[in-house]
């Protein structure tokens, strides 16, 4: 018998966990959430204030929230309103599983026969450029990114998406500190400043591409950039397609698909949305 569940959290992060249930194991009751903008008992399943959500008799809750001070007032709360039952704190999980990274080094082994450098754009503090580094530590990383932050003119061309948290401008960074994280640092270099001006007169073709821009303006040079650079069988990882937070993302593969074609993309079911672009 199917597990009656709710989840309490219905932004980016709840969503996503929704998109990876069984559906064989779990049936969906509602989600629970705070924030009245939110609620729509008309969907399937229903977006609800906390107390209505739990009124379905659950036998699990899944806490859909990353940040640790928000799960564990949605825990209180559900304790609060009278739920006795399990809890599954999706920040755990996300802690232990990285579906980005798994999928990347899933791909190593094909990879290694596909000329060409590799890139990140947007690489903050170097989450999934070490990764690259460690994989391949024979490539030329190219790490492109500000180190500031948003960079101003993009914003302009297309604010952030309302799911965003503005404080959170991913300027908490240094160029010191993700070289730091390289294990083969000598292979990396760094374009720092607006892109796409740090790509003039590079002559490279890639076998390899992160874009974690965020943002419309950033995605869409990207893909101008890399994309018809980019070794037949080569691969970029193009994070927070899916994202409800950063929406300007997918608007800029539209974009490009407009004036170019359509992509042969492949979306992936991690938290962010990511999906996969391989060059035929």
């Amino acid at each position: 018998m199917k597990q009656r569940l709710v989840i309490l959290g219905a932004g980016q992060m709840g969503r996503a966990a929704e998109a990876l249930l069984d559906w064989n194991e779990f049936c969906l009751c509602a989600f629970g959430d705070n924030f009245s903008g939110a609620w729509d008992p008309a969907a399937r399943p229903p977006v609800l204030p906390v107390k209505e959500a739990l009124s379905a008799a659950p036998d699990l809750v899944l806490l859909g929230v990353l940040d640790e001070e928000r799960s564990g007032q949605l825990e209180r709360q559900a304790r609060s309103l009278g739920y006795r039952g399990a809890f599954l704190r999706l920040r755990d999980l996300y802690r232990c599983f990285d579906m980005r990274g798994a999928v990347l080094r899933r791909m190593v082994e094909r990879l290694q026969a596909v000329p060409g450098d590799m890139a990140e754009l947007g690489v903050y503090r170097g989450d999934f450029a070490w990764q690259f580094n460690v994989l391949f530590p024979d490539r030329r990383l190219y790490l492109f990114d500000t180190f500031q932050g948003f960079d101003p003119r993009d914003v302009r061309q297309k604010p952030v998406g309302g799911g965003c948290d503005r404080r959170q401008d991913f300027s908490d960074t240094s160029v010191e500190a993700v070289l730091a994280r390289l294990p083969h640092p000598e292979q990396a270099v760094v374009r720092r400043g607006w892109f796409p001006d740090t790509a003039r007169g590079l002559e490279a073709v890639f076998a390899l591409v992160s874009l974690d821009a965020d943002l419309y303006a950033p995605t869409l040079a990207g893909l101008e950039f890399f994309y018809p650079r980019l070794s037949p069988g080569g691969a970029i990882f193009l994070h927070d397609y899916n994202s409800r937070q950063f929406d300007g993302v997918k608007e800029a593969v539209l974009a490009y698909e407009r004036d170019h074609g359509p992509l042969p993309l492949v979306p992936l079911s991690d938290l962010h949305g990511t999906a996969v672009l391989i060059r035929p």
